[in-house]
């Protein structure tokens, strides 16, 4: 009975959706050529003559050769096979990508094997970009300019030519954030720094990472 209620029902079936889509594809190209489909329900396979003969007919065609039938899937699978893709393509190159690029690199340890972020509390716009910049361990404008070999932190005397590892491992103006945690690599810092956010961006806040 739940069989024909489905098949009944004008909205998108839950729950064997590519057998329903194939059996009212069917009924709708049985109707295209004139045909009328009727179901009638009855409350038991034993003893009941139709019933009998569509067991027999059943049994007698699964001698038959298997026939292929392609089964487009639905909107909503079509969606799901499309994210699965996606995700697996998204994974496939970064790994490709670890072994060569820096960031790459850098993101696999701050992020703890691209772990996404999940945070307590709601982020401002501005505090979810510091964090993306931290964990995917950028490189400055002036560091992307041809004869760069340094610049002066922003927070204290120092020169350096890579600012922020600097600004994660020696300014001053993170020390509180190193106090933490113990002596990490800079990307393995942002990892552990995570683990305590509304320190990091009280921090951040005061002292801004390089730009």
């Amino acid at each position: 009975m739940s069989a024909l209620q489905v098949l009944r029902q004008p909205r998108t079936p839950m729950d064997n959706v590519q057998l329903t889509t194939a059996i009212l594809g069917h009924i709708q190209g049985l109707a295209a050529q004139g045909r009328r489909v009727r179901f009638n329900w009855v409350p038991s396979h034993i003893g009941v003559r139709g019933n009998e003969a569509a067991d027999e007919a059943a049994w007698e065609a699964t001698r038959h050769p298997a026939v292929a039938l392609t089964v487009l899937p639905s909107i909503q699978g079509a969606k799901v096979l499309a994210r699965r893709a996606a995700v697996c393509a998204a994974e496939q190159q970064y790994c490709q990508l670890v072994p060569t690029s820096r960031q790459a690199a850098w993101h696999k340890q701050a992020t703890n094997n691209n772990e996404p972020l999940r945070p307590a509390q709601q982020l401002s716009r501005a505090e979810e970009v510091v964090l993306h910049r931290l964990r995917l361990g950028y490189v400055t404008l002036e560091e992307l300019r041809d004869g760069f070999e340094e610049r002066p932190c922003e927070h204290c005397p120092h020169m350096t030519p890579h600012p922020l590892t600097h600004y994660l491992l020696s300014c001053p103006a993170t020390e509180r954030l190193r106090q933490c945690v113990g002596p990490e690599s800079a990307a393995a810092l942002v990892r552990q720094f995570q683990k305590n956010l509304p320190l990091l961006l009280e921090v951040a806040r005061a002292a801004p990472p390089p730009r």
